[in-house]
């Protein structure tokens, strides 16, 4: 079609719309938005965790001034119980009694006995006659143990007293009770002891009534008095927890309360104002805040200066366009160049266009010829397409349709027509030919031939022979059929088939067929295996990029092709793992060789794009002999494994002993199967004692596999093979439902040690199951601890905290073992909510000669002290450990000095030498038989 000169002379309409100018704006709009939303939200989340946080650590400060007050309370308690077995006076020589006398001095109060020959305490809330409450005593003389007063006003003082009180004797014709009458200031004193730094914090102590016992402002002011907020504490009903009310002061406030054991309902209580509570929170969220709008201001001035390097070339483009649409002669504006490759691409094309515009009234006529070509060869196509139709009459005369345009050659079908097919096919088809010219069958041949620029091309010929149209003999009817792009198609699908697709070697299923017709052949004694895997490169791999360490598998692919011998296969198995298949040269000398060369070409470093990148290599041998490809196969992966354990970048051959630990390890892998179906394990346990008075605190329970064949399996031996096959989380949930149950048998107060694997940690239902422990055991969680080693920590460290802290929330303790043998830094002392330190048995070794030791004990045990952790050394052995321990502040300490590992039937001879007697040894009797 032509196209009117006058066109190019009219100005080009500009279009009318948005510019490009306000799309990018609005995509630049788009795509912050789920920034601004994300932010938004991560403000208002961080703004929940601090609040949490900090209530967590109201709560934290609650618990720790509840176990300080109920020590001082049960001082009161003991001091009972130990005038409750000594001898009574009358109550008339009581003031003279040394006794009464001592123990009003230590309690800095008054010791007072209540007699009541009626056999009942009276009834009613009033006093004794000798002033103390008498529900104080009737609880105690219906609990039988030592009871807890509210707060009262003292007859004799007309002051504010708490009393303890317990009864001595009760029959139906007498009630013997003593009681300890003492001021509230005691309490007082125990929280300004315990005050923390803060100033801000509140901390008072709240009898079952709702009034103040204790308080650490203004004691002198407020005790005795209501407190504030207590029908929102009693709504609660639980134990602990955080409340938010007014304050005595006036000013709105939030509190952590924990229940006080051994008391009538009291509550220990910590608060601080709700303004200051939240102030902690401001300050990082006013950060988080500034960094996100930071961030937005970052990303719309990145935004704005991307879109004038991007608008300034489309401007003067769209302007050069328009003057050339226009017909300018010589547009007066050039686009500048652009260093975006798609507009630098759009200007060279417009200055194309440019040119072949100026050319135009020149080319017409040439387009004009072409396009009459073009047709004229479309109609040919059509016609013809890649199909050639020929015959061959009676007479031995050949024609053809369609020869020609396929292969641009003359259309004389005689002598010729063999003459265009390829050497390597010629023999096949003439016999195929000759053979269907005799017997009259059809004809099908796939071949290649000629065409006219001298390459070659595949095609499928058919005919069918039929009877002559004169009548006389037969003739040939065939069609010719290009398929050259079809079998370039399928070598491409066999290739892909046979290789592998990133570095075009050959793939597993290939190298295992090339070796299984090696030693099928009957020539295994010549083939050897050779099994490299590169040293760490999934660590380097997650450093750098998949793409750098795909581009790196390609470079170690076209080394490795580049020292093997023709006759012999290189093939990547998969990741970094490469095989080479080798027949040439004697064995086992030439495979010794080879892996020689594989080890020096893959020595000097790779380049990829910037990087320069060393890597060694591991290679295991195996000689084929008369074995199967596969077991030969599976040698050669053991030596590799033994290349890798021995440290790496070396060749190692496949020895006898390899396939022997092998099996043994396949017969230990299964024993354990059995092992854990038929509960074969048991549990020992060992002594941990206190270092100052060498009393019994508890137990590490250890697990132990007696092999109904081998006997006792060392830990070191199963344990990291569990660990391996994933059988670890079923043993470890035995073992704490086992040492529960005997813990819960002992009494005492003994604790119970039980260690976490890494996949016990990880695993989200961890909890659940410890709570079900306890529960089924009937086991207080204070008397269980989890022994967590550092390398669970590492492994994924948010993840252990979180674990951590839900652990915290079922009740148990959570200690550190082998502190010091690994990364192990005292900052884990302040990031996790430890309550033990067990410092690892390699520091005690030389503890007494090397000052190393000394000093890491020292500090571990000091900074333990600063932070309330229990800290317990493992592998105590002699008495001068002991002593140098004790000097360095050690609280706990276990090892032989005091007793090996022992099974629970041999544990009464434990608590015997203890000095626990009684019950506890009854009941292990019992759980053992």
């Amino acid at each position: 079609m032509m196209t009117d000169p006058q066109d190019l002379r009219t100005p080009a309409t500009v279009p009318s719309g948005r510019g490009l100018t306000w799309y990018l704006t609005g995509l630049v709009l788009v795509a912050l938005l789920p920034t601004i939303g994300a932010a938004i939200l991560a403000v208002f989340l961080a703004g929940r965790a601090f609040e949490d946080a900090q209530s967590g650590r109201l709560l934290e400060t609650a618990n720790t001034l509840a176990r300080a007050a109920e020590s001082e309370l049960e001082r009161g308690i003991a001091l009972l119980n130990v005038l409750s077995v000594v001898p009574t006076h009358p109550a008339a020589s009581l003031i003279a009694d040394p006794w009464a006398a001592a123990a009003e001095r230590r309690i800095g109060g008054r010791l007072i006995e209540e007699i009541f020959v009626s056999g009942r305490v009276p009834e009613g809330d009033g006093l004794s006659p000798r002033g103390v409450p008498l529900e104080t005593l009737r609880r105690a003389v219906e609990t039988t143990r030592p009871a807890v007063s509210n707060l009262f006003v003292d007859p004799s003082t007309r002051e504010l007293r708490i009393a303890v009180a317990a009864a001595i004797s009760h029959n139906d014709e007498e009630t013997r009770l003593i009681a300890v009458v003492v001021p509230p200031e005691r309490l007082v004193q125990v929280l300004k002891r315990s005050r923390p730094t803060s100033d801000d914090l509140i901390m008072a102590i709240v009898d079952g009534t709702g009034r103040f016992v204790a308080r650490s402002v203004d004691p002198e002011q407020h005790i005795g008095e209501q407190a504030p907020g207590w029908a929102d504490r009693m709504a609660t009903a639980r134990e602990s927890g955080t409340f938010t009310t007014m304050a005595a002061d006036g000013r709105q406030a939030i509190f952590g309360f924990k229940t006080i054991a051994n008391s009538a309902g009291w509550v220990l209580v910590v608060g601080e104002p709700l303004s200051a509570f939240r102030a902690r929170a401001t300050g990082p969220l006013l950060g988080l805040v500034a960094a996100a709008a930071l961030a937005v201001i970052v990303a719309l001035l990145a935004a704005s200066r991307l879109g004038r390097t991007i608008l300034r070339p489309v401007t003067a483009i769209a302007a050069r366009a328009r003057l050339i649409a226009a017909g300018a002669e010589r547009p007066p504006t050039a686009a500048e160049y652009s260093h975006i490759a798609e507009f630098e691409a759009l200007r060279l094309s417009l200055e194309s266009s440019e040119k072949a515009l100026r050319a135009r009234a020149v080319a017409e006529a040439e387009a004009a010829r072409s396009l009459a070509d073009a047709e004229r060869r479309q109609h040919l196509l059509a016609t013809t397409g890649t199909l050639v139709f020929w015959r061959v009459n009676s007479d031995g005369q050949a024609t053809s349709t369609g020869w020609s345009e396929l292969t641009g050659l003359d259309a004389r079908l005689d002598g010729d027509w063999f003459a265009n097919i390829h050497a390597d096919d010629m023999r096949r088809v003439k016999s195929l030919w000759r053979k269907a010219y005799e017997t009259g069958s059809p004809y099908d041949a796939e071949y290649r031939i000629r065409v006219a620029d001298g390459s070659w091309r595949w095609v499928r010929a058919r005919a069918t022979r039929a009877a002559a149209a004169n009548g006389e003999g037969y003739e040939w009817i065939g069609l010719t059929e290009d398929i050259d792009a079809y079998r370039a198609a399928q070598t491409r699908m066999e290739h892909m088939a046979s290789h592998d697709a990133l570095t075009g070697l050959a793939n597993r299923a290939s190298f295992n067929e090339r070796l299984a017709n090696l030693c099928g052949e009957g020539r295994g004694g010549e083939v050897a295996i050779l099994c490299l895997g590169l040293d760490r490169f999934k660590a380097l791999n997650d450093a750098l990029g998949r793409a750098i360490g795909d581009e790196m598998l390609k470079q170690v692919a076209a080394r490795l092709a580049g020292v093997i011998s023709p006759e012999d296969m290189v093939a990547r198995l998969g990741g970094d793992e490469f095989a080479i298949v080798q027949t040439a040269g004697p064995q086992p000398r030439a495979a010794s060789l080879l892996a020689q060369e594989v080890m020096a070409a893959l020595e000097a470093p790779f380049v990829v794009g910037s990087d320069t990148i060393v890597v060694t290599a591991s290679v295991g041998i195996a000689l084929a002999g008369g074995d199967p490809a596969e077991l030969a196969m599976q040698k050669a992966d053991m030596a590799l494994d033994r290349a890798k354990g021995d440290g790496r970048a070396r060749i190692c051959f496949f020895e006898s002993a390899l396939d022997a630990r092998m099996q043994e390890r396949h017969r230990l892998e299964q024993d354990l199967r059995r092992a854990v179906a038929e509960g074969q394990f048991l549990l020992h346990y060992q002594p941990v004692v206190a270092v100052t008075s060498r009393r019994l605190v508890g137990f590490e329970a250890l697990v132990r596999w007696r092999h109904p064949e081998r006997g006792m399996v060392s830990p070191n031996e199963f344990i990291p093979m569990a660990e391996e096959i994933g059988l670890i989380v079923p043993i470890g949930r035995w073992v704490l439902e086992r040492a529960c149950a005997d813990a819960a048998a002992w009494g005492h107060d003994l604790k119970v040690a039980v260690n976490v694997s890494p996949k016990q940690l990880a695993d989200p239902d961890f909890p659940a199951v410890v709570q079900a422990s306890l529960d089924g055991a009937g086991l207080p969680a204070r008397r269980l601890e989890l022994e967590i080693t550092e390398n669970a920590l590492m492994a994924d460290i948010d993840g252990a905290m979180s674990m951590m802290m839900r652990l915290k929330t079922v009740g148990c303790a959570i200690a550190m073992d082998d502190f010091g043998t690994g990364y192990s830094s005292l900052g884990y002392l302040r990031t996790f909510p430890f309550d033990k330190v067990k410092i690892d048995r390699s520091f005690l070794q030389d503890f007494a000669s090397a000052r190393e030791s000394s000093a890491i004990v020292r500090a571990v045990t000091s900074l333990c002290g600063s932070l309330r952790i229990t800290s317990t050394a493992e592998g105590v052995e002699t008495e001068e450990q002991l002593a140098l321990l004790k000097a360095e502040g050690c609280d706990e300490a276990q090892g032989y000095l005091f007793g090996r590992p022992t099974p629970l039937e041999d544990m009464a001879a434990v608590f015997e030498r203890f000095g626990i007697l009684g019950a506890a040894s009854a009941a292990v009797a019992d759980a053992a038989a």
